[in-house]
């Protein structure tokens, strides 16, 4: 099986890692030849080049949304998960009206342009959260309004023409996420609930919990039915002080907090990924070990004390391999742990060790 990645980031570099134990060959479209996946695929074609890069796959998939236009036109009817799909996600106004007209459940939302995101503000009520209709991902253009003021800023650092998401502050206990795997057949397993721990806008680290939310499984495996998804589908929820689940965002791809199934559960979010479209059997998706996940965010190999955290007992290191640069996913630890507090006790040591201040 010959798969094309959209995308060299390191969600392709793991599922080639795991798709070289099913002997497939991978091919990756990406601006960067130098990308984590492109670097380890059997051929790299830059994105003035996609029309060889089509011919040379038998499926074709995606591990970022955010792909050029003129790629997704030429590739619209070849991908999986669909790029309906694709779609309603690169427009954070599309996916949020996607939950209203389907009855799912989300933060109260209205929607402003440029010109009238201060007065939409006023009228909406603060505090509230701002967020910019694309190019949304680890925290990049969200902000929390308590403040009228707030918005000036915010109108600085875009340009007229863009639009808006305003969401209602949502007061909540913890987030959580769940994902879900879907086949050509509709056959769909779920991962463990993961919480999540997030600082500045970017995942800082989660863990599996024993404990299911089964108004969150039903969400998650009736939106894959809805979306007629073969692959992957991550759902980042809310649970509030008040005992409801709302939908933040999905993902119809594999997810950073699901980088824990690597090494604790049967069959990673990876591997099924390939299982789902490429026709095979959905592998299971049962936890293993309570396990967890540490984000290693804007630090070289230089800054870390490898030895330590590698002298942890069920610690894994991934390195991605990237440029330095402030904030940026430079690698994950993964770590196993025979209770859930003691995977707490060394999820807290990975971290101090990691940060004794901020991440960078």
């Amino acid at each position: 099986m010959r798969v094309g990645i959209l995308g060299g980031g390191q969600l392709g570099w793991m599922t080639i890692l795991e798709g070289r134990k099913l002997g497939f060959e991978f091919f990756v479209l990406d601006p960067d030849p130098k990308s984590p996946a492109s670097k380890i695929s059997e051929r790299w074609f830059p994105p003035d080049r996609v029309e060889e890069f089509i011919k040379t796959c038998d499926v074709i998939t995606y591990e970022f949304e955010h792909i050029h236009q003129e790629v997704l036109e030429k590739v619209y009817d070849l991908t999986t998960p669909s790029l309906n799909v694709l779609e309603t996600k690169r427009s954070r106004i599309r996916e949020k009206e996607f939950y209203r007209k389907r009855d799912y459940p989300t933060a109260e939302f209205t929607t402003a342009s440029w010109k009238d995101l201060r007065e939409k503000v006023r009228n909406f009520g603060l505090p509230c959260v701002v967020k910019s209709e694309s190019l949304g991902y680890d925290g990049k253009g969200q902000y929390r309004v308590y403040y009228l003021e707030d918005v000036e800023d915010i109108l600085k650092n875009h340009t007229e023409g863009e639009k808006f998401l305003i969401e209602r502050f949502v007061d909540f206990s913890f987030e959580f996420s769940l994902i879900g795997v879907r086949d050509q057949k509709g056959n769909s397993k779920l991962y463990p609930l993961t919480v999540n721990h997030h600082e500045g806008g970017i995942l800082l680290y989660n863990q599996t919990r024993s404990f299911s939310i089964k108004e969150a499984e039903d969400i998650v495996l009736s939106l894959m039915e809805d979306l007629d998804l073969v692959g992957l589908l991550a759902v980042e929820f809310f649970y509030t002080w008040n005992g409801k689940v709302l939908i933040n965002e999905f993902a119809p791809r594999p997810h950073n907090t699901g980088h824990y199934s690597l090494d604790a559960c049967y069959t990673s979010q990876f591997e099924n990924l390939l299982r789902a479209i490429c026709g095979l059997p959905l592998g299971s998706t049962r936890l293993k070990l309570p396990s967890g996940m540490v984000n290693i965010l804007g630090l070289s190999l230089e800054d870390i004390d490898l030895s330590s955290l590698l002298s942890l007992e069920g610690t894994k290191l991934y390195w991605y391999g990237k440029d330095k640069k402030p904030r940026r996913k430079m690698g994950h630890i993964n770590i196993t742990a025979s209770t859930e507090q003691e995977l707490e006790e060394r999820l807290e040591k990975i971290v101090n060790l990691l940060y004794s201040h901020e991440p960078s």
